[in-house]
């Protein structure tokens, strides 16, 4: 293999640190791929392949193993399969070098023959058998008798360059120094074909160098023996899925064979699969090269020509490796390594790496050897949580029964190795950033094992093989990770790795290590026996249909063979013989020497000559007399045998005996001798037994019959050399596709088997189990797999007919058997062919997966209409399929229903047909969970809008049911109202108030249980089906069966749903809920009250927020149909097939749908979503939309107002506000919430005002009760909000008599529980300010609208508790400080509070109060108030009558006083918040000062400038009440006075003056004088003073200095009419506010 890594790293430019060797012969790269993109855009290779950089040499390892799924951006692994020019130099017969069955014309057989049909299948028969037995007569009469005058084919060489060019649809690139030269021509042409098979595997490139073919192709994860090995419940639960793999493989073959290319050994790891069982077939072209023919054509084979290219030659072949093991010839870890690979297991893959055993705990020196017995999960855990997991999962096992996914499974074990355990182990040699993200994230060095002995102790997983060879595993390569401690026992890592590897072929482990693997890979891994011994594995038993590439394989279904380790039937040391055997074996010698008779000894007559019988010992029965007799002969047979080779004197010279010795005294000693030793005992080994040897070779022989399937001795042969034409390819091909199918069903019988193996071994192992588990294999390929693998005649007879050795098909076919000619796959393929009966329905179907993943492939528009043509092929394919056919096509109709391109409209287009071929039952099970995920895909989806027409909704009601609908789908269809889409959003509607802590204890309120819905809708929580669908445990219903709580249709009527139409026949979803509902809905179900009545106050509305009257006049005719009558009928909706033009005369056609923008298409998707449901709620009758719609409805208004965003105030047009009657001033998640409200309002119109008072106020109570706790969350801060709009909405609707009724309960459980957390000092909102201010808002309009529907008297009666808590909040900050001893002028704020906190008040609450409750809320809070109250909040009366008040003005903020002045000259303080007066300041001044006219305070607050009518100005200090000067500024009386900043002054008087003054300075700073008219009033702009005249003249003046040039204007009488007597001035827009005698108001820019 170095030669291959060798010619890829100098030819492809990759490092061989990249490359690995995959399944067969193929490598596994590691390459960028930008640079495969370059090498197939451009069509030239790269100058070199680009090394990952920072990436460490073990996480490229990782990266190439299969199991890794996750690979860095940018990178991907490709296969890559080589040929070596030199191997391909032989030729090919011209002779029939076409398949049989196949011609050129117009790519069909027989010469343009239809297989399809009867008449063509019978001519292509009838020409194939003539031509067959005309070329075997030629073959045998006529050839060898003539010379051959055929020219010789084409090489191989050119045959497969063109063969590839045309079947993978690309042509060769030239690499190397020979890019130039040009291709020579072949037999086959250059140009290539329209497109790859879609069950062939394509190519990326084509490669060719001066010495190799480099066919590149992407890397599958999964092959059909990962599918058999690790996932075998993925095809148990139907045949159907076999054939349809088989189908597949057919067509891939037959296009393979068109090409003229053979397929090669077609094994298990050859067919790629995915989830759904698409199949594409990887060439194994390495079945093409001979090692001979560099020999056979004299050329050179290239640097690289003596070394052999199959890679199956160093593969073990089980039956002899366990034959060696159990006799000694190779090691336990030799042994043990083979086991891993012929289980699968990869070196480097963290999740299936090799596994050996721990043999020794490391706590005392060479270790305590462990009880190989057990598991080592076992010994870890104890058998106490083995039988606690095993238990609990078979309960819920159990209790999970038969009809859903079973989620439990009963075991033991989950895995032999895991990765996590694989890096810990390798923790040392792995990267940081690898450990890191496998192993936990956050880098611990100190928390991995820091010796062997605690890595023993802590892993519950098995040994890897590194600690039995590698000494480096124990060297860090981090700095703060020290070193692996070994033992204190071994002086060096090497000295280690020697005594733990001697430990492993100790002998106590050798007679136990077959426990182990009986554990590991054996027997008892399944069965009673896994069950018996705790070992019981998860993945096993768990019958997962999800494709993996790893898991636990079992090797043996028997008991493993011990080791033979010298039995103790021969034991190496002689046994142990007593002193007095010795004795008597001695005289026994000297007998025997005397009483010799011509050398022999004589045989003796009568009871004394024969061997004496047990006469004087009544002890023991004659049977174990001859037990013992025959135990002490062997040993002494043993002892002989150890004398004879310690002694130079044989024992045979013990019988030679002296003649001269009498006869009769011989006979008695000899019988005294023989009682003395039959007296004696041996002393034998424990469990001796002789016949050990036996019973081992009969277990080892019947493992490796019943076991291993195993066979005799292969027998050899002497072939001669031929020619290879392409038949005998042809012929290999369909005997490897025997060889495949029975592989498929004896999987499990043929893991002993090498994954590698060549195909006449996999040929023998199969037909010896055809032989006796036929029954094993389907039913339809039991006669294909006799045909194929010639069954009826014994494999000696079939391998004769291999001429040598090297012949490409194992035996030839007969020319015609049983009326049919060899078999082929167009053979095979034809519905006529009696030897596989394919499913009728297999073409439509294998024509519908081609149709899907060819458009992937081409990476083309997957829309509309990619969905519409598998939709035409659909049609067809559902008239013939069956419910095994429905298993493999539902995953692809699910894989379109979730992808994000395809989901709307696999919806629209498949939902019925498949609901109707599946029935009910099955479409609940199978279709919902894709369903609920096209609805909670969030995000723009293009004619998404189709899923919410009403026409859709009648099909999901009818084919899932109603009750399936209501509780899963209904939620996400109320959800597009928010315009709030995605499983996130959704979770609102699960329960919109799962996480409040307090829920009110009244019997009116929602309970937690009822607000949570019936059923979990959320996608997550339904089964996945995505990896493998089964019907084989559902009972499916028919068409005719009703629904629980459901609708019945007819058949008749089912037919007119699938075109989108109802029947006008009553529906009864009202009498189906009706036992739902309570008493009292039943009793007080009452119709809307005249809207006569309330129409005055509709009108007001109406006035009030523009476009709601239309749309309550349209409610209105709409609410006239009577909700006992609703029927589930629906405006006739277009069929599927024309959905093309499913919005002609309605919306859109297609091409304008194309132009649409997002948000369009927003907007028809809201406005359809609120047409349905209006339209359902009027079919679902008062109990199920009350239950259902109505209940859904509320928990999303909640959502309209979740985050901080939804609260920003927004400008926009009047007929879009909702809320404040007076301020128009809505929130962001107003304008979200009006089609919620919208919907709300529509069935309140359709079933009356219980809906209003029974449950839409009952859910308000409960969202604004008091909570166990004084934190306020973001649910209950939208709550909050939402409940005062919806209040709102209720109050406009409800007639008067009714408003009366609930006003007390609106005031006890809305209003005053809102107002509470409005005004409280403890609870501060989660948005902050902005929450108060609008629920401020909120709070203050429904107050205002309940005042406006009661009238004043009402108010004054009913409302005034409400109005005080209102008002309150505007002393809370203030009293507050007054408690904690702080004035209001001291000018400490918030912050200084801080001991406020320890009284319980939270100070973001009290920053929140004080910005909410501002003079600004004051002002829009009193004016409405003030209207429908119609008198004075607070009056004081404090003053003398006699002195009236001449001047008020009030101090800056943060001050809250009012300055009052009276005729007697005495200024007077008030704090409106408190009765009475702070303070009042006598001013000393004398009689002709005058009256106070005017008072200015300074912006710091600290004094007050007070202007009397004899022109003199006062300066006062407010917090004293000292004066601080006085002069006279004017000479005649003072008109008005303002202060500015730096203690300016400003006043003008009727002396036409205006003066600006320092407050230090006896001059004025500057003077001005109006020419005509006094400045009669004036207000500051920065540093310009804006003056008006009497004469409606305004004039600006400069604050700075004199010499600035006054402008002066006239207002003209078309702006101003009367006379000009105030000024003010808006500093944010410059805007001019002028007030005149006639009470106008003007605003002037």
């Amino acid at each position: 293999m170095e030669c291959l890594v060798d010619s890829i790293e100098k030819d492809l430019g990759i490092d061989r640190k990249q490359l690995v060797l995959g399944e067969g012969c193929q490598w596994v790269a590691y390459v960028p791929v930008k640079w495969l993109n370059s090498l197939k855009e451009r069509k030239l290779l790269p100058s070199s392949c680009p090394r990952p950089e920072g990436v460490s040499e073990a996480e490229i390892a990782t990266f190439l193993q299969p199991s890794v799924n996750k690979l860095p951006a940018g990178w991907t692994r490709i296969s890559i399969q080589t040929l070596r020019k030199s191997r391909l130099a032989y030729h090919i017969s011209r002779r029939s070098s076409s398949p049989p069955g196949w011609s050129d014309e117009a790519g069909r057989v027989g010469g343009g023959l239809d297989l399809d049909t009867v008449s063509g299948f019978m001519k292509h028969v009838t020409d194939q058998n003539y031509r067959n037995l005309w070329r075997k007569a030629h073959g045998s009469y006529i050839r060898p008798h003539t010379v051959s005058m055929e020219k010789p084919g084409p090489s191989c060489l050119e045959s497969v360059k063109g063969s590839l060019s045309r079947l993978l649809g690309c042509s060769f690139i030239h690499i190397g120094a020979d890019s130039s030269l040009t291709k020579e021509a072949g037999p086959y042409p250059s140009p290539v074909s329209q497109g790859t098979h879609p069950n062939l595997l394509p190519a990326e490139a084509l490669l060719e160098s001066a010495h190799f073919l480099y066919v590149i192709q992407p890397f599958s994860r999964y092959s059909l023996r990962d599918v058999v090995t690790y996932s075998p419940a993925k095809l148990a639960s139907s045949h159907a899925k076999v054939l349809f793999i088989l189908f597949q493989v057919l067509q891939a073959m037959r296009a393979c064979h068109r090409a003229g290319l053979a397929c090669g050994s077609l094994s298990l790891n050859q067919l790629m699969v995915d989830e759904r069982l698409w199949t594409q077939l990887q060439l194994s072209l390495s079945d093409y090269e001979r090692p001979e023919c560099a020999e056979l054509i004299g050329g050179e084979a290239g640097p690289q020509g003596g070394e052999r290219a199959d890679c199956s030659g160093q593969l073990e072949k089980l039956p002899g490796l366990l034959t060696d093991w159990v006799h000694g010839r190779i090691s336990n870890f030799s042994y043990l390594m083979g086991l891993n690979r012929l289980a699968g297991r990869r070196p480097g893959d963290p999740n299936y790496h090799p596994v050996l055993p721990w043999v020794v705990d490391f706590t005392a020196p060479y270790g305590k050897f462990r009880d190989l017995r057990k598991s080592k999960f076992r010994l870890n855990k104890g058998d106490k949580q083995l039988d606690f997991t095993y238990q609990m999962t078979k309960e819920a096992f159990v209790a999970g029964g038969q009809t859903g996914e079973q989620l439990h499974v009963p075991h033991h074990i989950s895995d032999i190795l895991s990765d996590i355990t694989y890096y810990v182990y390798k923790a040392r040699r792995t990267p940081r950033s690898v450990l890191c993200s496998h192993v936990r994230s956050q880098w611990e060095p100190n928390e991995y094992p820091a010796s062997m002995e605690r890595m023993q102790s802590w892993t519950p997983d098995e040994c890897i093989p590194e600690f039995y060879t590698d000494p480096t595993i124990f060297q860090s390569i981090h700095p703060d990770m020290p070193d692996l401690d070994i033992p204190a026992w071994c002086g060096s890592y090497q000295e280690f790795i020697d005594i733990h590897r001697k430990l492993l072929e100790s002998k106590e482990v050798s007679l136990n290590l077959h426990h182990w693997i009986d554990l590991t890979f054996g027997y008892k891994l399944t069965g009673k026996e896994a069950v018996k011994a705790k070992n019981v594995c998860l993945h096993l038993v768990d019958s997962h249909t999800h494709l993996t590439s790893y898991g636990v394989v079992q090797l043996f279904n028997q008991p493993h063979p011990q080791r033979l380790v010298g039995g103790s039937y021969a034991p190496p040391e002689a046994p142990a013989i007593t002193r007095h055997l010795k004795d008597v074996a001695e005289r026994c010698s000297e007998i025997q020497a005397a009483s010799p008779i011509n050398g022999v000894v004589p045989e003796t007559s009568g009871s004394e000559g024969a061997w004496p019988v047990e006469q004087d010992s009544g002890d023991h029965s004659k049977e174990e007399d001859l037990e013992e007799g025959t135990e002490a002969l062997d040993s002494l047979s043993a002892f002989d045998e150890s004398l004879d080779q310690s002694s130079p004197a044989p024992i045979g010279n013990l019988s030679t005996a002296d003649p001269r010795a009498p006869v009769s005294r011989m006979n008695r000693n000899q019988g005294t001798a023989n009682h003395e030793l039959l007296d004696a005992r041996i002393s034998l080994p424990e469990g001796f037994n002789p016949l050990q040897a036996l019973e081992e070779l009969v277990k080892l022989d019947n493992f490796l019959v019943r076991g291993l399937y195993s066979e005799l001795p292969e027998r050899t042969r002497t072939d001669q050399t031929r020619e290879l034409s392409f038949s005998q390819l042809v012929q290999r091909d369909m005997q490897a596709f025997g060889v495949l199918i029975a592989e498929i069903f004896f999987a499990h019988r043929l893991k002993a088997l090498a994954q590698n193996a060549p195909l006449l071994g996999r040929f023998l192992a199969v037909r010896k189990l055809c032989l006796h588990h036929m029954k094993e294999i389907a039913a339809p390929l039991q006669q294909a797999t006799s045909t194929l693998l010639q069954l009826h005649t014994s494999p000696e007879e079939l391998l004769k007919t291999r001429a040598h050795r090297d012949q490409a098909s194992l035996f030839e076919y007969q020319p015609v058997f049983e009326g049919l000619p060899p078999p082929s796959p167009s053979q095979l393929l034809s519905p006529c062919c009696p030897i596989i009966s394919f499913p009728f329905y297999f073409n439509s179907l294998h024509r519908f997966v081609c149709i899907y993943y060819s458009h992937w492939a081409e990476d083309g528009d997957q829309g509309r209409d990619f969905v519409f043509s598998l939709w035409q092929q659909l049609d067809k394919l559902l008239e013939k399929v069956q419910p095994e056919g429905l298993e493999i096509l539902l995953p692809f109709i699910l894989g379109l229903m979730s992808n994000d391109l395809t989901a709307v409209y696999a919806a629209w287009y498949f939902f019925e047909p498949i609901s109707r071929a599946l029935g009910p039952r099955n479409s609940y099970r199978y279709l919902l969970k894709p369903l609920v995920g096209v609805y909670e895909k969030p995000g723009y989806l293009c004619g998404r809008f189709y899923l919410y027409t009403d026409c859709f909704i009648v099909q999901l009601i009818v084919r899932l049911g109603l009750q399936p609908f209501l509780n899963s789908l209904l939620p996400h269809i109320l959800q597009v109202l928010t315009g709030q889409e995605g499983a996130e959003e959704s979770q609102v509607l699960g329960g919109a108030v799962d996480d409040e802590e307090g829920v009110s204890a009244s019997p009116d309120s929602y309970s937690s249980t009822e607000l949570k819905g019936t059923a979990d809708h959320r996608s997550s929580s339904f089964v996945d089906f995505s990896s493998g669908i089964s019907f084989s445990d559902q009972a499916e219903l028919t068409e005719s069966e009703d629904f629980q709580n459901g609708i019945f249709l007819s058949e008749r009527e089912q037919e007119s749903v699938s075109l989108g139409k109802l029947s006008d026949k009553s529906s009864n979803s009202d009498a189906s809920a009706e036992d739902c509902g309570t008493d009292s809905d039943s009793k007080e179900r009452l119709s809307l009250r005249s809207i006569d009545s309330n129409r005055d106050f509709k009108l007001m509305e109406g006035f009030l927020q523009p476009g709601d009257e239309e749309e309550e006049e349209e409610g209105e005719g709409e609410g006239e149909v009577a909700p006992e009558s609703a029927t589930f009928c629906s405006p006739p909706a277009p069929d599927p097939r024309e959905s093309e033009t499913l919005t002609k005369g309605g919306s859109l056609d297609e091409e304008e749908e194309e132009e649409l923008s997002e948000g369009k298409e927003q907007k028809i998707l809201l406005d359809t979503a609120c047409k349905t449901v209006k339209w359902l709620s009027a079919r679902l009758g008062p109990t199920l939309s009350s239950r259902y719609i109505v209940r859904n409805l509320l928990r999303l208004l909640i959502s309209c107002y979740f985050g901080c965003e939804k609260h920003q105030f927004v400008s926009m047009g009047d007929d879009s506000h909702v809320g404040n009657i007076y301020e128009r001033r809505p929130v962001l998640g107003d304008l979200i919430a009006k089609p919620v409200l919208e919907c709300l309002m529509y069935v309140a119109q359709l079933y009356g005002e219980p809906v209003l008072t029974y449950q839409c106020l009952i859910y308000i109570a409960y969202v604004v009760g008091p909570s166990n706790s004084w934190r306020l969350n973001s649910r209950k801060e939208a709550g909050l909000l939402s409940a005062m709009v919806l209040t709102q909405k209720i109050i406009v609707y409800l007639s008067d008599t009714t408003l009366m009724d609930v006003l007390p309960k609106i005031n006890q459980d809305v209003l005053l529980p809102v107002l509470e957390v409005l005004t409280s000092p403890n609870t501060s909102f989660p948005s902050r300010a902005q929450a108060r201010m609008a629920l401020c808002v909120k709070t203050l309009s429904l107050i205002a609208l309940v005042c406006l529907r009661i009238g004043q008297e009402m108010v004054t009666q009913h409302m005034s508790e409400t109005l005080r808590r209102f008002f309150q909040g505007f002393s809370v900050v203030s009293d507050l400080k007054h408690r904690m001893g702080v004035s209001e002028n001291s000018g400490v704020g918030l912050a200084g509070l801080s001991d406020g906190t320890e009284l319980g008040w939270d100070l973001a609450a009290l920053e929140e109060l004080e910005v909410v409750f501002s003079l600004e809320m004051a002002y829009s809070a009193y004016i409405p108030f003030n209207c429908l109250i119609g008198r004075p909040i607070r009056i004081f009366d404090a003053f003398d009558s006699r002195n009236p008040v001449t001047a008020v003005t009030s101090m800056p903020a943060p001050h809250c006083s009012i300055i009052t002045g009276t005729a007697d000259s005495v200024l007077h303080f008030i704090d409106p918040r408190k009765p009475g007066l702070q303070h009042e300041f006598r001013l000393n001044s004398s009689m002709t000062a005058g009256l106070i006219r005017c008072m200015a305070v300074s912006p710091s607050g600290r004094s007050v400038a007070v202007g009397f009518s004899s022109g003199y100005i006062y300066l006062l200090d407010t917090r004293t009440g000292l004066i601080m000067r006085v002069w006279q500024a004017h000479e005649s009386d003072i008109l008005q006075l303002k202060t500015a900043e730096g203690n300016v002054v400003v006043s003008s008087s009727t002396d036409h003056c205006l003066t600006i003054w320092k407050e230090s300075d006896q001059k004025p700073f500057h003077h001005y004088r109006s020419p005509s008219d006094p400045v009669h009033t004036f207000d500051l702009h920065g540093n310009e003073i804006v003056a008006g005249t009497a004469a409606n003249r305004i004039g600006i003046y400069s604050l700075l200095g004199a010499s600035a040039p006054v402008a002066m204007n006239k207002l003209s009488s078309e702006n101003f009419r009367g006379t000009l007597t105030s000024l003010g001035i808006l500093p944010a827009k410059r805007l001019l506010l002028l007030g005149s005698d006639n009470g106008v108001i003007r605003l002037l820019a």
